[in-house]
Protein backbone atom coordinates (compact mmCIF):
# COMPACT_ATOMS: atom_id res chain seq x y z
CA UNK A 1 0.00 0.00 0.00
CA UNK A 2 1.27 3.42 -1.00
CA UNK A 3 0.29 6.64 1.03
CA UNK A 4 0.44 10.02 -0.27
CA UNK A 5 0.76 13.07 2.23
CA UNK A 6 -0.82 16.11 0.83
CA UNK A 7 0.11 20.39 2.07
CA UNK A 8 -1.50 23.32 0.37
CA UNK A 9 2.28 23.37 -1.73
CA UNK A 10 0.19 19.96 -3.67
CA UNK A 11 -3.00 22.52 -4.37
CA UNK A 12 -0.94 25.42 -5.35
CA UNK A 13 -0.66 24.71 -8.83
CA UNK A 14 -4.55 24.36 -8.69
CA UNK A 15 -4.58 28.19 -7.67
CA UNK A 16 -4.97 27.68 -4.23
CA UNK A 17 -3.54 29.33 -1.45
CA UNK A 18 -0.12 28.85 1.03
CA UNK A 19 -1.22 29.24 4.31
CA UNK A 20 1.43 32.53 4.74
CA UNK A 21 -0.81 34.15 2.22
CA UNK A 22 -4.31 33.04 2.76
CA UNK A 23 -5.44 36.09 4.55
CA UNK A 24 -4.35 38.55 1.83
CA UNK A 25 -5.48 36.21 -0.78
CA UNK A 26 -8.90 36.10 0.92
CA UNK A 27 -9.31 39.78 1.41
CA UNK A 28 -8.19 40.57 -1.84
CA UNK A 29 -11.34 38.18 -3.28
CA UNK A 30 -13.60 39.61 -0.33
CA UNK A 31 -12.89 43.44 -2.00
CA UNK A 32 -14.11 42.11 -5.43
CA UNK A 33 -17.71 41.50 -4.18
CA UNK A 34 -20.56 43.63 -3.85
CA UNK A 35 -20.17 46.58 -0.95
CA UNK A 36 -23.18 45.03 0.53
CA UNK A 37 -22.40 41.70 1.15
CA UNK A 38 -21.55 40.42 4.56
CA UNK A 39 -18.03 39.65 4.22
CA UNK A 40 -17.24 42.99 3.44
CA UNK A 41 -18.53 43.99 6.68
CA UNK A 42 -17.01 41.08 8.14
CA UNK A 43 -13.90 42.89 6.83
CA UNK A 44 -14.67 46.10 7.75
CA UNK A 45 -14.43 44.61 11.04
CA UNK A 46 -11.92 43.14 11.32
CA UNK A 47 -9.68 45.50 9.27
CA UNK A 48 -10.26 47.98 12.66
CA UNK A 49 -9.31 45.21 14.78
CA UNK A 50 -6.15 44.31 13.69
CA UNK A 51 -5.36 46.23 10.32
CA UNK A 52 -6.45 43.63 7.83
CA UNK A 53 -5.98 39.66 7.45
CA UNK A 54 -2.16 39.32 7.13
CA UNK A 55 -1.58 37.51 10.40
CA UNK A 56 -4.69 35.21 9.55
CA UNK A 57 -2.85 32.36 11.86
CA UNK A 58 -3.08 35.05 14.67
CA UNK A 59 -5.87 36.44 13.84
CA UNK A 60 -8.34 32.78 13.56
CA UNK A 61 -6.32 32.04 17.23
CA UNK A 62 -7.64 35.43 18.80
CA UNK A 63 -11.04 35.03 17.92
CA UNK A 64 -11.43 31.28 18.82
CA UNK A 65 -9.82 31.83 22.03
CA UNK A 66 -10.82 34.51 23.16
CA UNK A 67 -8.01 35.28 26.03
CA UNK A 68 -9.34 37.81 28.92
CA UNK A 69 -7.58 41.31 27.30
CA UNK A 70 -7.13 40.50 23.93
CA UNK A 71 -8.99 42.09 20.91
CA UNK A 72 -11.40 39.34 20.17
CA UNK A 73 -12.78 39.65 24.09
CA UNK A 74 -13.45 43.54 23.10
CA UNK A 75 -15.79 42.07 20.75
CA UNK A 76 -18.08 40.80 23.25
CA UNK A 77 -21.15 38.95 21.42
CA UNK A 78 -20.77 39.96 18.19
CA UNK A 79 -17.54 37.25 18.21
CA UNK A 80 -18.97 34.03 17.30
CA UNK A 81 -20.86 35.86 14.14
CA UNK A 82 -17.41 37.51 12.86
CA UNK A 83 -15.72 33.97 13.25
CA UNK A 84 -18.36 31.89 11.40
CA UNK A 85 -18.18 35.11 8.84
CA UNK A 86 -14.83 34.54 8.23
CA UNK A 87 -14.97 30.46 8.14
CA UNK A 88 -17.76 30.79 5.79
CA UNK A 89 -15.91 33.24 3.48
CA UNK A 90 -12.66 31.33 3.45
CA UNK A 91 -15.03 28.34 1.95
CA UNK A 92 -16.91 30.28 -0.43
CA UNK A 93 -13.46 31.42 -1.38
CA UNK A 94 -12.02 28.44 -2.04
CA UNK A 95 -15.07 27.57 -4.10
CA UNK A 96 -14.45 30.20 -6.34
CA UNK A 97 -10.69 29.04 -7.28
CA UNK A 98 -12.02 25.50 -8.24
CA UNK A 99 -12.69 26.22 -11.78
CA UNK A 100 -9.29 26.51 -12.22
CA UNK A 101 -7.49 23.18 -13.73
CA UNK A 102 -5.43 20.64 -11.30
CA UNK A 103 -3.17 19.11 -14.33
CA UNK A 104 -0.47 17.51 -10.97
CA UNK A 105 -3.96 15.82 -9.45
CA UNK A 106 -5.00 14.51 -12.79
CA UNK A 107 -1.59 13.19 -13.30
CA UNK A 108 -1.25 11.85 -9.40
CA UNK A 109 -4.47 10.04 -10.27
CA UNK A 110 -2.80 8.24 -13.41
CA UNK A 111 -0.47 6.77 -10.80
CA UNK A 112 -2.53 6.29 -7.73
CA UNK A 113 -3.69 2.32 -7.53
CA UNK A 114 -6.72 0.20 -6.02
CA UNK A 115 -5.68 -0.21 -2.45
CA UNK A 116 -3.85 3.20 -1.74
CA UNK A 117 -4.72 5.91 0.28
CA UNK A 118 -4.60 9.75 0.48
CA UNK A 119 -3.97 11.71 3.21
CA UNK A 120 -4.24 15.47 2.79
CA UNK A 121 -4.80 18.85 4.96
CA UNK A 122 -6.01 20.56 2.59
CA UNK A 123 -9.58 21.77 2.24
CA UNK A 124 -9.87 22.15 -1.44
CA UNK A 125 -12.08 19.35 -3.39
CA UNK A 126 -9.37 18.90 -6.36
CA UNK A 127 -7.49 15.54 -5.56
CA UNK A 128 -11.22 13.81 -4.82
CA UNK A 129 -12.13 15.26 -8.70
CA UNK A 130 -9.32 13.95 -10.28
CA UNK A 131 -9.60 10.25 -8.60
CA UNK A 132 -13.03 10.10 -9.19
CA UNK A 133 -12.60 11.45 -13.48
CA UNK A 134 -9.54 8.11 -13.26
CA UNK A 135 -12.50 5.47 -11.61
CA UNK A 136 -10.46 5.27 -8.27
CA UNK A 137 -13.15 7.12 -5.77
CA UNK A 138 -16.56 6.74 -4.98
CA UNK A 139 -17.72 9.48 -2.64
CA UNK A 140 -20.04 6.99 -0.40
CA UNK A 141 -17.05 5.35 1.38
CA UNK A 142 -13.96 7.54 0.10
CA UNK A 143 -13.60 10.08 2.23
CA UNK A 144 -12.80 7.59 5.27
CA UNK A 145 -16.31 7.39 7.28
CA UNK A 146 -19.79 5.53 5.59
CA UNK A 147 -22.73 7.45 4.08
CA UNK A 148 -25.67 5.45 4.64
CA UNK A 149 -26.10 2.77 1.53
CA UNK A 150 -22.95 2.76 0.74
CA UNK A 151 -21.86 -0.98 -0.39
CA UNK A 152 -18.39 -1.38 -2.08
CA UNK A 153 -15.64 0.15 -0.44
CA UNK A 154 -13.66 3.02 -2.54
CA UNK A 155 -10.54 1.84 -4.74
CA UNK A 156 -8.92 4.96 -3.22
CA UNK A 157 -9.73 6.61 0.61
CA UNK A 158 -9.30 10.78 0.81
CA UNK A 159 -8.95 11.18 4.53
CA UNK A 160 -9.20 14.84 4.95
CA UNK A 161 -8.02 15.77 8.71
CA UNK A 162 -8.16 19.47 8.04
CA UNK A 163 -12.07 18.79 7.18
CA UNK A 164 -13.38 20.23 3.67
CA UNK A 165 -14.96 22.87 1.86
CA UNK A 166 -18.26 20.42 1.15
CA UNK A 167 -18.41 18.85 4.37
CA UNK A 168 -21.07 20.55 6.77
CA UNK A 169 -22.22 19.95 10.35
CA UNK A 170 -26.06 19.46 10.08
CA UNK A 171 -27.68 21.12 13.42
CA UNK A 172 -30.26 19.09 14.97
CA UNK A 173 -30.32 17.24 11.44
CA UNK A 174 -32.16 20.00 9.92
CA UNK A 175 -35.34 19.98 12.08
CA UNK A 176 -36.35 23.71 13.29
CA UNK A 177 -39.01 24.34 15.91
CA UNK A 178 -39.30 22.99 19.68
CA UNK A 179 -37.84 19.65 20.06
CA UNK A 180 -35.32 17.56 21.96
CA UNK A 181 -32.03 17.60 20.82
CA UNK A 182 -31.27 13.84 22.11
CA UNK A 183 -27.87 14.67 23.74
CA UNK A 184 -26.36 15.64 20.14
CA UNK A 185 -26.87 18.52 18.29
CA UNK A 186 -24.69 17.82 14.90
CA UNK A 187 -24.56 14.19 14.33
CA UNK A 188 -21.82 12.05 14.06
CA UNK A 189 -20.81 12.53 10.51
CA UNK A 190 -20.66 15.30 7.65
CA UNK A 191 -22.96 15.67 5.30
CA UNK A 192 -22.49 16.68 1.70
CA UNK A 193 -25.50 19.30 1.68
CA UNK A 194 -24.65 21.63 -1.34
CA UNK A 195 -25.36 20.51 -4.56
CA UNK A 196 -22.56 22.28 -6.39
CA UNK A 197 -20.39 20.75 -4.37
CA UNK A 198 -21.35 16.67 -5.10
CA UNK A 199 -21.95 18.47 -9.32
CA UNK A 200 -18.45 19.40 -9.37
CA UNK A 201 -17.27 16.00 -8.12
CA UNK A 202 -19.37 14.24 -10.83
CA UNK A 203 -22.45 13.71 -8.20
CA UNK A 204 -25.45 15.09 -10.29
CA UNK A 205 -27.56 12.46 -9.18
CA UNK A 206 -26.28 11.34 -5.80
CA UNK A 207 -28.30 12.63 -2.63
CA UNK A 208 -26.82 12.54 0.63
CA UNK A 209 -29.45 10.59 3.01
CA UNK A 210 -29.57 13.00 5.77
CA UNK A 211 -30.29 15.93 3.61
CA UNK A 212 -32.70 14.02 1.36
CA UNK A 213 -35.70 15.80 2.40
CA UNK A 214 -34.21 19.00 3.06
CA UNK A 215 -34.23 22.24 0.96
CA UNK A 216 -32.55 24.39 3.56
CA UNK A 217 -30.98 23.74 7.05
CA UNK A 218 -28.73 25.27 9.44
CA UNK A 219 -25.12 24.07 9.31
CA UNK A 220 -21.85 24.91 10.17
CA UNK A 221 -18.30 24.24 8.15
CA UNK A 222 -16.68 21.49 9.10
CA UNK A 223 -13.24 22.85 8.87
CA UNK A 224 -10.26 22.86 11.29
CA UNK A 225 -9.01 26.80 11.01
CA UNK A 226 -5.33 27.30 10.18
CA UNK A 227 -4.72 28.28 14.44
CA UNK A 228 -2.55 27.04 17.15
CA UNK A 229 -3.90 25.39 19.06
CA UNK A 230 -6.43 23.31 16.61
CA UNK A 231 -9.59 22.31 18.57
CA UNK A 232 -10.47 18.73 16.55
CA UNK A 233 -14.19 19.32 17.94
CA UNK A 234 -17.19 21.57 18.50
CA UNK A 235 -17.46 23.49 21.36
CA UNK A 236 -21.96 23.01 21.90
CA UNK A 237 -23.93 23.34 25.18
CA UNK A 238 -24.17 19.17 24.70
CA UNK A 239 -20.48 19.74 25.05
CA UNK A 240 -17.81 18.61 22.57
CA UNK A 241 -19.23 17.00 19.94
CA UNK A 242 -17.78 15.36 16.95
CA UNK A 243 -14.42 14.48 18.96
CA UNK A 244 -14.61 10.74 18.02
CA UNK A 245 -15.60 11.63 14.67
CA UNK A 246 -11.75 13.17 13.79
CA UNK A 247 -10.06 10.83 16.71
CA UNK A 248 -11.41 8.10 14.27
CA UNK A 249 -10.06 9.96 10.98
CA UNK A 250 -7.01 10.48 12.08
CA UNK A 251 -6.79 7.01 13.34
CA UNK A 252 -7.24 5.65 9.77
CA UNK A 253 -4.27 8.12 8.31
CA UNK A 254 -2.37 6.91 11.33
CA UNK A 255 -3.32 3.25 10.28
CA UNK A 256 -2.35 3.96 7.04
CA UNK A 257 0.55 5.25 7.44
CA UNK A 258 1.66 2.39 10.22
CA UNK A 259 0.99 -0.15 7.41
CA UNK A 260 2.61 1.51 4.31
CA UNK A 261 4.85 0.27 2.09
CA UNK A 262 5.58 3.71 0.27
CA UNK A 263 4.82 6.95 1.73
CA UNK A 264 5.21 10.18 -0.11
CA UNK A 265 5.01 13.65 1.49
CA UNK A 266 4.20 16.36 -1.21
CA UNK A 267 3.78 19.81 -0.35
CA UNK A 268 4.00 19.90 3.34
CA UNK A 269 6.39 21.37 5.36
CA UNK A 270 5.47 20.18 9.12
CA UNK A 271 4.98 23.23 10.14
CA UNK A 272 5.86 23.65 14.22
CA UNK A 273 1.81 24.38 14.57
CA UNK A 274 0.56 21.13 13.09
CA UNK A 275 1.64 19.42 16.55
CA UNK A 276 -0.44 16.43 15.49
CA UNK A 277 0.39 16.12 12.33
CA UNK A 278 3.90 15.89 13.54
CA UNK A 279 3.65 13.28 15.78
CA UNK A 280 1.69 11.35 12.97
CA UNK A 281 4.41 11.57 10.64
CA UNK A 282 8.08 12.01 12.52
CA UNK A 283 6.36 9.99 15.31
CA UNK A 284 5.86 6.91 12.97
CA UNK A 285 6.94 3.41 14.07
CA UNK A 286 7.42 2.34 10.49
CA UNK A 287 10.38 3.74 10.22
CA UNK A 288 11.69 1.66 7.13
CA UNK A 289 9.40 3.08 4.81
CA UNK A 290 10.23 3.78 1.15
CA UNK A 291 10.20 7.90 1.86
CA UNK A 292 9.92 10.49 -0.68
CA UNK A 293 9.32 14.03 0.24
CA UNK A 294 8.80 16.72 -2.53
CA UNK A 295 8.49 20.17 -0.93
CA UNK A 296 10.41 22.66 -2.97
CA UNK A 297 13.15 24.05 -1.33
CA UNK A 298 12.24 22.72 2.06
CA UNK A 299 12.76 19.17 1.07
CA UNK A 300 16.61 18.53 2.22
CA UNK A 301 15.76 20.00 5.38
CA UNK A 302 12.79 18.01 5.54
CA UNK A 303 15.04 14.63 4.44
CA UNK A 304 16.98 15.49 7.35
CA UNK A 305 14.36 15.68 9.82
CA UNK A 306 12.85 12.78 8.99
CA UNK A 307 16.47 11.06 9.41
CA UNK A 308 16.65 12.31 12.57
CA UNK A 309 14.00 10.73 13.88
CA UNK A 310 15.08 7.10 12.51
CA UNK A 311 13.42 6.95 9.02
CA UNK A 312 16.64 4.73 7.37
CA UNK A 313 14.95 4.51 3.34
CA UNK A 314 14.54 7.93 1.79
CA UNK A 315 14.17 8.39 -1.52
CA UNK A 316 15.80 11.57 -3.43
CA UNK A 317 15.72 13.08 -6.84
CA UNK A 318 12.39 14.41 -6.59
CA UNK A 319 12.01 17.19 -5.25
CA UNK A 320 9.28 18.99 -6.68
CA UNK A 321 5.06 17.38 -7.25
CA UNK A 322 5.95 18.03 -10.90
CA UNK A 323 9.45 15.39 -10.30
CA UNK A 324 7.29 13.07 -8.56
CA UNK A 325 4.87 12.70 -10.52
CA UNK A 326 7.44 12.21 -13.82
CA UNK A 327 8.74 9.69 -11.87
CA UNK A 328 6.31 7.95 -10.59
CA UNK A 329 4.76 7.62 -14.47
CA UNK A 330 7.99 6.76 -16.00
CA UNK A 331 8.17 3.87 -13.63
CA UNK A 332 4.76 2.80 -14.72
CA UNK A 333 6.38 2.48 -18.21
CA UNK A 334 9.04 0.91 -17.20
CA UNK A 335 6.99 -1.72 -15.41
CA UNK A 336 4.71 -3.54 -17.89
CA UNK A 337 2.94 -5.53 -14.43
CA UNK A 338 1.70 -2.27 -13.08
CA UNK A 339 -1.70 -1.35 -12.92
CA UNK A 340 -2.86 0.90 -15.40
CA UNK A 341 -5.98 2.90 -16.39
CA UNK A 342 -7.18 3.61 -19.06
CA UNK A 343 -9.07 6.81 -19.82
CA UNK A 344 -9.56 6.07 -23.11
CA UNK A 345 -9.14 9.16 -25.51
CA UNK A 346 -7.59 11.17 -22.61
CA UNK A 347 -3.91 8.84 -23.03
CA UNK A 348 -1.81 11.09 -24.21
CA UNK A 349 2.39 10.82 -25.56
CA UNK A 350 4.62 10.88 -22.76
CA UNK A 351 6.92 12.72 -24.53
CA UNK A 352 4.55 15.67 -25.41
CA UNK A 353 3.64 15.85 -22.02
CA UNK A 354 6.98 15.86 -20.80
CA UNK A 355 7.64 18.72 -23.13
CA UNK A 356 4.71 20.70 -22.50
CA UNK A 357 5.60 19.71 -18.19
CA UNK A 358 8.75 21.61 -18.89
CA UNK A 359 7.53 25.01 -19.05
CA UNK A 360 6.88 24.52 -15.17
CA UNK A 361 8.47 27.90 -14.12
CA UNK A 362 10.06 29.44 -16.82
CA UNK A 363 9.12 32.91 -18.03
CA UNK A 364 7.16 34.23 -21.10
CA UNK A 365 4.93 37.15 -21.82
CA UNK A 366 1.32 37.37 -21.64
CA UNK A 367 -0.62 39.61 -25.35
CA UNK A 368 -3.00 41.92 -23.38
CA UNK A 369 -5.56 43.47 -25.88
CA UNK A 370 -4.70 47.48 -26.04
CA UNK A 371 -1.79 46.98 -23.31
CA UNK A 372 0.45 45.04 -24.90
CA UNK A 373 2.16 42.02 -23.31
CA UNK A 374 2.71 41.58 -19.49
CA UNK A 375 5.22 38.81 -17.79
CA UNK A 376 4.39 35.84 -16.30
CA UNK A 377 6.08 32.42 -14.66
CA UNK A 378 4.50 29.37 -15.43
CA UNK A 379 3.18 27.51 -12.80
CA UNK A 380 1.58 24.36 -14.70
CA UNK A 381 -0.04 23.40 -17.67
CA UNK A 382 -3.45 21.93 -18.48
CA UNK A 383 -3.84 19.98 -22.01
CA UNK A 384 -5.48 18.90 -24.27
CA UNK A 385 -7.02 15.12 -24.03
CA UNK A 386 -5.46 14.73 -27.43
CA UNK A 387 -2.06 15.34 -28.01
CA UNK A 388 0.13 14.06 -30.81
CA UNK A 389 2.00 11.39 -30.55
CA UNK A 390 5.14 12.79 -32.27
CA UNK A 391 6.65 15.42 -29.72
CA UNK A 392 8.97 17.86 -32.74
CA UNK A 393 8.57 21.52 -32.22
CA UNK A 394 5.92 22.03 -34.63
CA UNK A 395 3.93 19.45 -32.98
CA UNK A 396 5.08 21.05 -29.26
CA UNK A 397 4.14 24.66 -30.37
CA UNK A 398 0.33 23.58 -31.29
CA UNK A 399 0.31 21.76 -28.42
CA UNK A 400 0.41 24.79 -26.28
CA UNK A 401 -1.59 26.64 -28.46
CA UNK A 402 -4.44 24.41 -27.94
CA UNK A 403 -3.23 24.17 -23.91
CA UNK A 404 -4.28 26.60 -20.24
CA UNK A 405 -1.49 27.08 -18.22
CA UNK A 406 -1.74 28.48 -14.53
CA UNK A 407 0.59 31.45 -14.42
CA UNK A 408 1.84 33.75 -12.02
CA UNK A 409 1.90 37.51 -12.70
CA UNK A 410 4.07 40.19 -10.70
CA UNK A 411 2.37 41.82 -7.53
CA UNK A 412 0.12 44.50 -8.76
CA UNK A 413 -1.12 43.23 -12.05
CA UNK A 414 -3.69 42.06 -11.59
CA UNK A 415 -6.44 44.47 -10.19
CA UNK A 416 -8.53 41.41 -8.06
CA UNK A 417 -5.35 41.58 -5.93
CA UNK A 418 -4.03 38.31 -6.61
CA UNK A 419 -1.35 36.88 -8.58
CA UNK A 420 -2.16 33.81 -10.18
CA UNK A 421 -4.62 33.24 -13.36
CA UNK A 422 -5.39 30.84 -16.00
CA UNK A 423 -4.51 31.80 -19.28
CA UNK A 424 -4.90 30.34 -22.83
CA UNK A 425 -1.61 29.35 -24.51
CA UNK A 426 -3.25 31.39 -28.05
CA UNK A 427 -2.39 34.35 -25.55
CA UNK A 428 1.38 33.52 -25.34
CA UNK A 429 3.21 35.87 -27.58
CA UNK A 430 7.18 34.78 -26.09
CA UNK A 431 8.51 31.96 -24.30
CA UNK A 432 11.99 32.54 -22.91
CA UNK A 433 14.43 29.74 -22.89
CA UNK A 434 14.43 26.30 -24.28
CA UNK A 435 11.85 23.17 -23.07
Amino acid sequence: MRVFVLGAGASLHAGYPLAAQMGNRLAAWINTLPPEHQYRSCLEQIAELYGGLENFESIIADLMTAAPGSRAASLGVTRPYLLSDLKEALRDHFDSIRSAPAPLYDQLARVLRQGDVVVTFNYDLSVERALRVAGLWDVRKGYGFSIEGAEQPSPVEVLKLHGSTNWRALLFGGMTGFFAGGGNSLGHRPVLFFRPDLEYLGYRDFVDPRCACLDTAASLPAMIMPALPKTFHFATTYGEEWKEFWDGLWWRGEHAIENADELAVIGYSLPIADERARAMLLGCANKAVRLSICCGKATASLEQEFREHGFTNIQTGAATFDDFVARETAKDCADPGAPTHDNGPGNQSSRTLSRLNALTGKQGLLKIRYAGEVGFTFLSVDPPTDLPTEAGDEAIQAAITRSRFLVRFDEGILIDGSDTRVISGRDISLIRGRY
